[in-house]
Order: structure tokens, then C-alpha cells, then sequence
């Protein structure tokens, strides 16, 4: 199940990061959170985003 990490530093900056999701959907599980919380500054992608949902469902199968 995706779970969303968020940070706040001291100085207010808020970082979410997705773990447990393959695939640009990822985005739609911030978007709420990215418009409640106001602009987006900067946004990097990890490998997982350029994976397929399917290829990262198999690579959490075989870990299991």
C-alpha cells in the first residue's frame, strides 16, 4: 500500500514523498495535499516514477 512521508523543516518547507507506488499516479496521491498546502516549488522524481504500476507491483512480489 502507497504510503506519503511528510516533512516539515523548521524554516515551514514542507516535503511529501511517495513510497510504495510505481508510475506517474503518484502525483494523484499528492495532488490534495499539494493544493491544500499552496504552490509547488520543486518536484523531483524517483526511478520509481518511470517505472510501470505493473513492473513495481512484480518488484514488491518478489520481495515478498
Amino acid at each position: 500500500m502507497p504510503e506519503i512521508e511528510v516533512v516539515i523543516s523548521p524554516d515551514g518547507q514542507v516535503t511529501l514523498e511517495v513510497k510504495g507506488a510505481a508510475g506517474p499516479g503518484c502525483l494523484d496521491l499528492t495532488r490534495a495535499l499539494e493544493e491544500a498546502l499552496g504552490s509547488v516549488e520543486s518536484r523531483t522524481c524517483k526511478v520509481e516514477y518511470f517505472e510501470s504500476a505493473a513492473a513495481g507491483e512484480e518488484i514488491r512480489q518478489r520481495e515478498r
